[in-house]
C-alpha cells in the first residue's frame, strides 16, 4: 500500500516539474526582447528595387507617443518584447505635412533576437521585407580606424610571487 502512494507522489511531482519547465519556456517566449532594425534606404529585394522614402512616421504597437520619424537613408533600432507586433507606417509629404499613404504591417518575431526590415518594401507591399543584418566586420572596416592591434611579444619572463 505504501509503494502505491509513493508511485502516485512520484507521478504528481514529475507532472509538476514538467508543467514548471513548460511555464518557463512560455514565459521566455512571451518576454523575450528583440532588436528590430528599421531601414529606409534604397534596396533590392527579390529582383525588385524599392526607393527610399523622403519622410515618414512609424508607430509601433499603436503607441503614438513614441512615434519614430524617418528621412531618406535613415536606419533605427527598436527594442520590442514579445513574439508579435504591429507597425503603422505613414508616408508624409514634407512640404504640406499631409499623410499620403498609411500601411499596417504585422511582425512575427518568434524566438529570433535580431531582425532588419525595409520600410520602403513594406510600404510597397513586397512579399518579403526582411533584410540581412549588417555585418559587424563591415562596420569596423568603414570606421576608418585601424581595427588590428599589433602585439609585441615580451622577452621578459613572468614574475611569480608567493
Amino acid at each position: 500500500m505504501t509503494t502505491n502512494i509513493n508511485k502516485k507522489r512520484l507521478v504528481i511531482r514529475l507532472a509538476l516539474v514538467a508543467l514548471l519547465v513548460l511555464l518557463c519556456f512560455v514565459l521566455y517566449y512571451i518576454g523575450k526582447e528583440h532588436e528590430v532594425l528599421l531601414d529606409n534606404k534604397t534596396v533590392t529585394v527579390e529582383g525588385r528595387e524599392y526607393q527610399e522614402i523622403p519622410y515618414m512616421n512609424v508607430v509601433v504597437d499603436g503607441d503614438e507617443d513614441k512615434a519614430l520619424e524617418f528621412y531618406a537613408g535613415d536606419r533605427d533600432v527598436v527594442k520590442l518584447k514579445g513574439p508579435s507586433h504591429t507597425l503603422k507606417i505613414s508616408v508624409i509629404n514634407e512640404d504640406t505635412e499631409e499623410v499620403t499613404k498609411t500601411v499596417e504591417y504585422k511582425l512575427s518575431l518568434g524566438s529570433i533576437s535580431s531582425m532588419m526590415y525595409s520600410l520602403p518594401a513594406i510600404v510597397e507591399s513586397a512579399p518579403n521585407a526582411e533584410l540581412p543584418l549588417p555585418n559587424a566586420n563591415a562596420v569596423e572596416e568603414s570606421s576608418g580606424g585601424d581595427a588590428q592591434q599589433e602585439t609585441i611579444p615580451s622577452t621578459e619572463a613572468p614574475v611569480l610571487s608567493d
